[in-house]
């Protein structure tokens, strides 16, 4: 049986909120955990007379206390549940929106994609297709803002090279307006 690695990650407090949710606070509780493990285990290991028997003991005994707590957080939190995918950009609305850009209705295209291109429910498809709409409306750097943004998805990955071509096409467009308006 495989133990899924949130399970472990459990055990460590902090650090499920920190990865999923970018938490400063439980980054700093994760960073401390982890201060106080190495303390614990330099004190057990490599100088074992530097500190008493009791505060070692002491020192595992809050380290474990923080771990059992850490999981029953998490579990009443919600964090060791599978993270939910967003539902997406449906095929309909993306199609739609294709058609729309393609007939130069762009102000219709972003309204229908708008709700799909946000920061935290981004869909790769939807976004590139915004920064196109963006790219064709004269707003360059949000383009490459949000090109920017869906790079780093993981749902990005497959449109690598169109994302690209659509960064270059953005700053050329940049350039030239620039260009033309001095």
């Amino acid at each position: 049986m495989v133990i899924p690695l949130r399970i472990l990650f459990a055990f460590w407090p902090g650090s499920l909120a920190a990865w999923r949710h970018g938490d400063l606070r439980s980054l700093v509780i994760a960073i401390l955990f982890g201060m106080l493990l190495s303390l614990g285990w330099t004190a057990t290991m490599i100088w074992p007379m530097w500190l008493s028997y009791y505060r070692i003991v002491f020192l595992w005994s809050v380290a474990s206390a923080g771990a059992v707590i850490s999981v029953l957080y998490n579990a009443a939190s919600g964090l060791l549940a599978a993270p939910r995918r967003g539902p997406g950009c449906p095929d309909a609305t993306l199609t739609r929106a294709q058609s729309l850009y393609l007939q130069s209705n762009y102000y219709e295209a972003e309204q229908s994609l708008a709700s799909y291109c946000r920061a935290g429910a981004m869909d790769a498809e939807a976004a590139l297709l915004m920064a196109g709409i963006l790219r064709r409306t004269g707003r360059y750097s949000q383009a490459l803002a949000l090109l920017d943004e869906v790079s780093l998805l993981d749902g990005g990955l497959p449109w690598g090279e169109e994302i690209e071509r659509e960064k270059k096409l953005c700053r050329q467009k940049k350039i030239r307006s620039q260009a033309d308006s001095a």
